[in-house]
């Protein structure tokens, strides 16, 4: 959606709230747009990947061990600036 089209929506939405003179509507319109923002927040956070404790420190010891391998001259890393040159 455009942001000209997202605003228009938006300001439209505005003013109508602005028509209603209906305490008990307004409030309904509150929950029913909290409850909205929960529901797309909740969504948003499911998709978030989240790596487990156990991934973490599989991970932390795969560089342990890779850089143990470079101290002992087993492994050579690339340097920063060909990382750098790779973007």
């Amino acid at each position: 959606m455009s942001t000209m089209l997202l605003e228009a929506e938006k300001n439209a939405l505005i003013r109508q709230i602005l028509d209603v003179d209906d305490i008990a509507i307004l409030k309904k319109i509150r929950s029913m747009l909290n409850h909205e923002e929960e529901q797309v927040r909740a969504v948003a956070e499911e998709a978030t990947p989240y790596r487990t404790k156990t991934e973490i420190l599989e991970s932390l010891d795969e560089a342990c061990k890779e850089l143990k391998l470079n101290l002992e001259g087993k492994l050579d890393f690339k340097p920063a600036e060909d990382l750098l040159d790779e973007l």
